[in-house]
């Protein structure tokens, strides 16, 4: 009699102290959204198979709603690790080969891969992000054409070169929205059905996440979903959801309580109902990535079927972050504790921290710490031939590859027994040698970089991005190239006002008009690209069009002008700032920024 009693006694003590912990998390919690300017949030936790969720804040702005335990909330590229999760189901059951290549099931898309005859594309490299391809271009992304049917193909089909394959498939790690949606195309076409329809049936229904779909769902007109929480921004202005091109990368509908039990399944063995449903070393490879350079030359850390190995805060675990128009969501795992935590907050802000809600979570947790991989005391013996300036391979956003270049190339450097990695865009940072050519950055527990050679090429990678190096005098250049444009830009500006001013600027002979005009055209399109929807700055508008007109008449207006220069033979303060535009306007022509098409 007296042993259930102490039993009884036990387990109603764990309870109190459970939920004590509870209330304690909840407040720390509501203190940081409210410091963060946040509407609201809804998380959940596993901790030893216990399950326990939470919400704070507001549903909707607008009408004041309380959020609700079962209201459902959006998890942007959260969304991946459910994608992958039902590529692996699809692989334990035979009906896929991870490690074949996508032309062969999709042959009709077609990859613009150079390496394609030894090193094919395969459901494996879009997985992990090592397709080569890259992430998603403005139309795909901020456009309001796409309806919630809008076949997959279409993404790629509309414009073959977004399939361009920049680095040997499989060797870098490089994020790729568009590869995720070919994922979805790949489920569509072995399964003879929607993605979303056979994700709904085969995967959530098993994992009993039945408040979750893959579907489209919003707050307003069709498919609205009356429990979906409202999106807002910084402003507190709100946003329903809208269909997207890259659905299979971002569209995901699901609450707290169904978020645990994914990751309760993720950190399992495998088996739904004394049966496998995942093979467990599919399940155990994700977030551990095995066929990267950086792999490859020992360091451990990257991307795998939808998770990336996270070193932070102390802690080791895997790691997904998401976001879409109007919300924010953070998924979390730490598998061999058997512990892990979801988060998503219905407000996408550029200024809050959401890193803080990550340390709050892993103290409330436990997530053990362990010991910082010892320090050696010497660096490796060649390091001499990595010092020196490094640019991105590959960028993110092909767009955008000259500002990357300009902003994220680094400089590494060694100062004692360290190196230090300085760049204009991020803070400077310190690695430390831990055996071989392996670093980990101060705050880190385990090896954070790596440097190798390749044949040819001087790399440094963090496993998420790697860097080559690069002659600096390249570098130089371009950034030389750069500030004279600027100089140019100022010169014409300052001189076209002062002529205009002294009512010369309109004189037969003056060469700077048209320069210094087509300089002032750059302010036509800003009233229309204000009043403007960002959610259409990929579409082929008028305030689009005319960014392109005025970008793309800039060098024109300068090449016109140099017959006059050539003619007049003297090299005038306007002749020198007209030549510096067009210097800068050929670069910006080579990096395809002009004209500025957005929706190209």
């Amino acid at each position: 009699m007296i042993k259930p009693f102490i039993l009884f006694l036990a387990i109603l003590l764990s309870n109190i102290i459970v939920a004590q912990d509870n209330v304690a998390l909840e407040k720390l919690l509501e203190k940081a959204i409210e410091s963060e300017n946040l509407t609201g949030a809804v998380w959940s936790t596993i901790s030893d198979d216990i399950v326990t969720t939470g919400e704070t804040g507001l549903k909707n702005t607008n009408t004041k709603e309380i959020l609700k335990n079962d209201d459902r909330v959006l998890i942007g590229s959260v969304t991946k690790t459910l994608i992958a999760t039902g590529i692996l189901r699809l692989t334990s059951q035979g009906k896929l080969d991870i490690d074949s290549p996508v032309y062969k099931i999709l042959p009709n898309i077609p990859f613009d891969n150079p390496w394609r005859e030894i090193n094919p594309v395969t459901i494996r490299d879009l997985l992990n992000h090592t397709s080569g391809i890259e992430d998603a271009r403005f139309w795909q992304v901020f456009s309001t054409k796409p309806t919630s049917t809008t076949p997959l193909e279409y993404i790629f089909s509309k414009n073959l070169s977004v399939l361009k394959v920049r680095t040997i498939p499989g060797t870098r790690f490089s994020y790729s929205n568009m590869g995720y949606s070919f994922l979805g195309l790949i489920i569509e076409k072995i399964t003879q059905e929607p993605y979303e329809n056979y994700l709904d049936k085969n995967l959530l229904v098993p994992l009993g996440m039945n408040s979750s779909t893959f579907q489209f769902t919003t707050q307003k007109g069709e498919n609205v979903d009356q429990h979906l929480a409202m999106g807002h921004f910084d402003t507190g202005t709100t946003q329903e959801n809208i269909p997207m091109f890259l659905r299979p990368a971002g569209q995901f509908t699901t609450t707290a309580k169904d978020m645990a039990l994914l990751a309760k399944f993720l950190i399992s063995d495998g088996v739904i109902n004394k049966k496998s449903f995942i093979r467990k070393e599919l399940l155990n490879q994700m977030g551990h990535p095995i066929s990267t350079e950086s792999y490859k030359n020992g360091l451990t850390s990257g991307y795998q079927f939808g998770l990336s190995y996270r070193d932070r805060y102390g802690v080791v675990g895997k790691f997904h972050r998401g976001n879409t128009i109007g919300y924010r969501a953070t998924f979390y795992l730490f598998p061999e504790q058997k512990k892990g935590f979801f988060i998503s907050f219905n407000t996408d802000s550029e200024t809050a921290n959401y890193e803080k809600f990550n340390s709050i979570f892993i103290n409330h947790l436990g997530i053990d710490k362990p010991q910082k991989l010892k320090v050696k005391n010497n660096l490796p013996s060649n390091i001499d031939e990595f010092n020196g300036y490094y640019k991105m391979n590959p960028v993110r956003f092909e767009m955008f590859a000259y500002l990357d270049l300009l902003f994220n190339s680094i400089k590494l450097n060694q100062e004692n027994n360290k190196l230090i990695v300085q760049s204009i865009q991020n803070e400077t940072y310190t690695l430390l040698p831990v055996g071989g050519n392996l670093f980990r950055k101060v705050d880190r527990v385990n090896p954070s970089h790596v440097l190798f050679k390749n044949e040819n090429i001087t790399a440094v990678s963090d496993g998420l991005v790697t860097y080559e190096k690069i002659n600096p005098l390249y570098l130089y250049i371009m950034w030389l190239s750069l500030i004279l444009g600027l100089s140019g830009l100022v010169i014409v500006l300052f001189r076209g006002c002062y002529l205009f001013f002294q009512k010369k600027l309109f004189n037969r002979n003056q060469i700077i008009t048209l320069p210094f005009l087509s300089i002032l055209g750059f302010l036509i399109p800003i009233p229309f690209l204000i009043n403007q929807s960002f959610l259409n700055l990929g579409d082929l508008t008028f305030a689009n069009v005319l960014l392109a007109i005025v970008t793309g008449f800039l060098p024109l207006a300068m090449i016109i002008n140099i017959r006059k220069i050539w003619r007049n033979k003297t090299l005038t303060i306007d002749a020198i700032g007209i030549l510096l535009i067009l210097q800068w306007t050929i670069i910006l022509i080579y990096w395809n920024l002009i004209p500025f098409r957005l929706w190209s």
